[in-house]
């Protein structure tokens, strides 16, 4: 009997040697620790051969999230997933899978026996190598794949991402300079809830156009630092998210040539409605200077947040959290309970499966609305708290929220759309979204593990359904009350 296939214990096996910590290209492995027998034998394999290999050697997780696991993967020059029976089963693997998807690396599939993904995984897997055990000399062709990908890294000096650009934002961090904006920020969000009566006039602002969404303020400024000392200890403790207020829309005005187009039909996620390009003004996080940017590519939206019906026939599950009355089923309910890394997972395979079938238009993917995108489809030309106007007593009207709700979630489009044709944006559940207005206004690279959720939901009061609301939690935080909305829109320009 091959060696390889021998029946033995997992417990107790040691480490079979140290993770590699150098500078140079390395290659993160992810495996259930049940296979620690098969998959210590390979990585041995891959180590004399000469690549560097960085695995869990025990790490004891903390919390839902492992930070060093995170880091780990995010500077990998490639990733290896071996496949079981008991990995497709293990969070922590398919936690990390998806983390690497959301991160864009090249990925190496080896089965260590016949195994069915779910069919989302499967579709994402599919565009990357894949390699059986069972196949001759997969040893080889596993040892070439990653050298060859490790030199190819280490040859143009990307070394930690398969988007170089972001080797030099890893070593750039403006943590300490826009901590130095958060007592100023502390006084702008008080304002928030006595907007009427505390604010100056909207025109005694200063006001800044931005050419592009990537113009970045000068944090290293001497007036700057010595007019926002460092704060306390005990400052930094609070996160560095502040919520969004005195936001504005310009839409595109009457010199510009206008985009109107029909909507798009995806055979799976249902109808995507237009969102033409404009204009929004955005008070810029950590201080009280208002910044226009420009939505420069139109894009549709998600009628609907994404269903429960429409995420299992995606991904062959259904994580969801719903309580349902006699007769009921949870099919038009939104999918909930979804972290970060499972909507990206989603928007990936949904890419995936409509490029496949010839449906995917050309040069456009299906991913998450950016925090600028997602408000700016939300305000459709609006300026007051919520996209109908002020008087907080219609959102009865337009979602559910902890005044209408009986502290349960509903099916989607049962209330009033917003004039673009949106539905549930001031509740239901809160809704995932990309890159934040840090990313997008301060040129953030957002380093931590904290993403941001957008809107109304079933449990929350009205003050906290306005167009203006957002949560931050951890990127694979699951709730009930958390769930996220698809966008089609022109593919990054890389």
């Amino acid at each position: 009997m091959d060696s390889f296939h021998s029946a033995h214990s997992s417990a107790d096996v040691p480490s079979p040697f140290e993770s590699y910590s150098g500078d140079g290209p390395y290659s993160f492995i992810s495996y259930a620790h049940a296979d620690k027998v098969k998959v210590y034998k390979t990585i041995r394999e891959f180590k004399t051969k000469g690549i560097n290999v960085w695995y869990d050697e025990g790490i004891p997780p903390a919390g839902e999230w492992v930070d060093e696991l995170a880091q780990a993967i995010k500077k990998s020059s490639a990733f290896v997933v071996f496949v079981s029976h008991r990995s497709a089963d293990s969070r922590y693997v398919r936690m990390e899978v998806q983390y690497a998807l959301s991160e864009q690396k090249e990925i190496l599939t080896i089965f260590l026996e016949d195994t069915k993904l779910p069919p989302g995984l499967s579709l994402c897997l599919q565009q990357f190598q894949s390699i059986s055990v069972s196949e001759k000399n997969w040893m080889e062709s596993a040892c070439k794949a990653l050298l060859q990908r490790q030199d190819a890294v280490a040859s143009d000096g990307s070394i930690g991402s398969s988007q170089p650009e972001l080797v030099e934002e890893e070593e750039i961090d403006h943590g300490l300079e826009l901590w130095s904006f958060w007592k100023k920020a502390q006084a702008v969000q008080n304002k928030r809830f006595d907007r009427r009566g505390n604010l100056p006039p909207r025109s005694t602002l200063p006001m800044h156009e931005s050419v592009s969404e990537n113009v970045v303020p000068d944090l290293n400024s001497t007036s700057l630092q010595e007019s926002h000392p460092i704060p306390s200890p005990q400052d930094l403790d609070k996160t560095r998210h502040p919520f969004a207020v005195d936001v504005s829309i310009t839409p595109g005005q009457a010199e510009e040539k206008q985009e109107f187009r029909e909507h798009h039909i995806n055979d799976y996620a249902g109808i995507f409605k237009w969102i033409p390009p404009g204009k929004i003004t955005i008070l810029v996080p950590y201080s009280d200077e208002r910044r226009l940017v420009h939505v420069r590519d139109g894009f549709w939206l998600g009628e609907f947040v994404i269903t429960q019906s429409v995420y299992s026939k995606l991904m062959g599950s259904n994580p969801s959290f719903t309580e349902l009355g006699l007769g009921e089923n949870s099919e038009n309910y939104p999918v909930n309970n979804i972290s970060w890394l499972d909507a990206v997972s989603f928007c990936r395979a949904l890419t995936m499966l409509a490029q496949n079938e010839g449906q995917l238009p050309a040069k456009h993917e299906y991913r998450l609305p950016t925090e600028v995108e997602w408000e700016y489809a939300c305000r459709a030309g609006s300026q007051a708290d919520f996209y109908f106007g002020d008087d907080p007593t219609v959102l009865h009207n337009h979602g559910w929220f902890r005044g209408n709700s009986r502290k349960k979630m509903h099916p989607v489009g049962l209330k009033s759309p917003n004039p673009w044709g949106l539905f549930d944006l001031h509740g239901n559940v809160r809704e995932w979204v990309g890159n934040s207005f840090v990313n997008t206004l301060l040129n953030d690279s957002e380093q931590d593990e904290f993403r941001i959720s957008r809107g109304g939901a079933y449990m929350k009061p009205a003050i906290e359904c306005k167009s203006s609301s957002r949560s931050t939690n951890s990127l694979h935080h699951r709730f009930r009350n958390l769930g996220f909305r698809v966008a089609l829109a022109p593919t990054a320009k890389v």
